[in-house]
């Protein structure tokens, strides 16, 4: 049995995968897939929530053999169906986003810290030389943004984007160092990364490019490219903020009313959302860091 698994992470399209694969699940099975999200939904849920209590305050973490079990059941599942692939679809597998550990009040949150445990956790008992990784990386710069963008979009933050951008570890975000972590976890286990940001090129070629990098062919999926959620701009996160402070109005309905009203507007390009000056400049400096100590191991 191989084992395909797409890690996101978050803020990448990952919603429009599954949906796309879930509408797909018999042409995934022709091809001698068994996709987890669709077959067997309880068991991943399971595996999502033993990630999140290895994070979450106050919270018992599972044994890893909790995981193993998930997984016994998963592959014994897949050959009873005769598959050839397992393919699983989980952007909470390297743990918890930034904005969801800020919610849970932990201090400066960085970007994913605990991926490679975590992900040794949810593979327990899977052979990872038989398994292939598939992570969607971003510029860090659009990453942070889109993180702070959705949050004030689903009412999960009440901060400016200078708050924001205060609160988290902003210079952890580096998906280069991630890929590299997760494929020194086996000398075997085969991690592919893709940038996020072709799906510039269109949603379609953006779906078909993800099933022929899981080694399918793409030819027979019908294909529902719904476009991704935009960015607010600057104008639609101010309003959002002002409706938020008066959140505790007894005109509830009004309240959100408001809210619809603000986020079913198109966004303004004359007024995008833009990170402060001295996160960009601390950014270029990590980044010039990071190159300069690269080049010193390679000479080295």
């Amino acid at each position: 049995m191989k084992y395909v698994i797409h890690l996101g992470v978050h803020r990448t399209a990952s919603m429009l995968l599954q949906q796309n694969l879930s509408a797909n699940l018999d042409q995934l099975r022709a091809q001698g897939v068994f996709y987890v999200n669709a077959e067997t939904p309880n068991l991943l849920r399971r595996q999502v929530r033993m990630i999140r209590r290895r994070h979450r305050p106050g919270s018992t973490p599972n044994e890893i053999g909790h995981f193993e079990a998930t997984n016994t059941a998963i592959t014994r599942t897949a050959n009873e169906a005769g598959a050839e692939t397992v393919l699983i679809s989980d952007e909470h597998r390297l743990g918890p986003s930034m904005t969801q550990s800020l919610k849970w009040n932990e201090a400066h949150p960085g970007f994913y810290p605990q991926a490679a445990t975590n992900l040794q956790h949810a593979q327990a008992g899977l052979p990872l030389a038989d398994t292939r990784l598939l992570l969607y990386t971003r510029n860090a710069e659009s990453y942070l943004l889109s993180l702070y963008s959705d949050a004030i979009r689903q009412n999960q933050v009440a901060m400016t984007l200078e708050q924001f951008c205060r609160s988290v570890n902003f210079n952890s975000i580096n998906f280069f160092a991630l890929e590299q972590e997760l494929a020194g976890l086996h000398p075997n286990l085969q991690v592919k990364s893709r940038q996020f940001e072709r799906i510039k090129l269109g949603p379609e070629t953006y779906l078909r490019s993800f099933l022929r990098d899981i080694g399918l062919d793409p030819a027979p999926f019908t294909l529902h490219p719904a476009p991704p959620q935009p960015q607010l701009d600057a104008m639609q996160v101010e309003a959002l903020l002002h409706i938020m402070s008066g959140s505790q109005s007894k005109r509830a309905d009004m309240v959100a009313r408001l809210r619809e009203n603000v986020l079913r507007g198109a966004p303004n390009p004359l007024a995008p959302l833009v990170l402060p000056q001295w996160v960009t400049d601390s950014m270029r400096v990590t980044d010039e860091g990071r190159a300069s100590d690269a080049g010193r191991t390679h000479a080295a």
